[in-house]
């Protein structure tokens, strides 16, 4: 990283504490990374923040709720992962400590508590959800949004594959020691993986990383459920109006590819782009490509902002 300047800590942000860590000069663009279910900011590879970096950006990554080193949030458990997936397909109410509405004004409060006017915003999964809703209820906070391996969160798109779907409602293992926690990550990511290979040593160090960060079992049961209550994102896309790029692996086991087509097709002017052999991750042969349409969706809301001159 030339010329990178690090610091984190944990802020106060919509009544709860969130950690959070920026890199790249202070008066550089900022780009928020926004992650995906159950997983720690330090699931965003490190080239792909250091390659912006490199170009001038201020790259933030935080923690939602519920994971890593930010807030836990403690309430009892009404509906089991199975019942909530039943009843989100049948159309009915999903009960949760809290929707993808309280993860964006986490994500609002995070920008006050930074002094960031607006930024553009990167989300992964979940966090892509996250970040198309803050696009859509914050216009004013965000310039644009690549949402990577996400959707609209309806319920009429195509089920994840089975061995994809255990990963989110699979009875939780029991796990007492790095070296087992470390062993369920990879045998988890092994089946959210594409035709593309994954960095198997660079995921064992990011789940060790994960391991002493410090985990929290309840957590993904807590953002599956938000991620169920939120129900559909359709009517909040069509509000979205900032230059939008949705980049999806055409061999997502999880969420399949229908699933960013659905966002694309519902935000206006949004560039798809579909890496073929991309499963649900971020495989190392990929991560140029998605720095690149990065940077590229930044661009296009800079082109918007300032009209050439006549």
């Amino acid at each position: 990283m030339k010329g990178s300047h690090m610091q984190s800590g944990t802020v106060s942000s919509n009544g709860i504490e969130l950690f959070y860590e920026s890199r790249g000069p202070e008066n550089g663009e900022p780009i928020v990374f926004v992650m995906g279910l159950s997983a720690q900011m330090v699931f965003w590879p490190e080239p792909l923040l250091d390659a912006l970096v490199d170009r001038g950006y201020r790259v933030i990554r935080f923690d939602n709720r519920d994971v890593g080193k930010s807030a836990r949030i403690r309430k009892p458990f009404k509906q089991g992962p199975l019942v909530a997936l039943l009843r989100y397909t049948l159309g009915l109410s999903v009960d949760s400590a809290y929707t993808l509405h309280d993860m964006v004004a986490d994500t609002v409060g995070l920008l006050d508590a930074l002094n960031i006017e607006r930024a553009h915003f990167v989300g992964a999964s979940m966090g892509g959800m996250i970040s198309q809703l803050m696009a859509a209820t914050h216009p004013d906070r965000v310039l644009s949004l690549s949402s990577i391996m996400s959707s609209n969160n309806s319920p009429y798109l195509p089920l994840p594959k089975p061995a994809a779907l255990k990963t989110l409602v699979a009875p939780r293992v029991k796990v007492e020691t790095e070296d087992q926690f470390v062993a369920f990550g990879l045998e988890m990511m092994s089946k959210l993986a594409g035709t593309l290979p994954q960095g198997r040593d660079e995921l064992e160090a990011m789940y060790r990383e994960c391991w002493a960060r410090g985990i929290n079992p309840r957590g993904i049961r807590n953002q599956f459920l938000a991620v169920l209550a939120t129900g559909t994102l359709t009517k909040h896309l069509k509000q979205i109006r900032c230059p939008t790029t949705v980049v999806h692996g055409g061999a997502d086991p999880l969420i399949r590819p229908a699933g960013g087509k659905a966002s694309a097709r519902h935000i206006r002017g949004a560039k798809l782009v579909i890496i073929p052999g991309m499963g649900h991750d971020f495989p190392p042969s990929a991560i140029d490509r998605i720095g690149d349409l990065i940077a590229e969706t930044v661009a296009r809301a800079n082109s918007v902002a300032q009209p050439a001159m006549a």
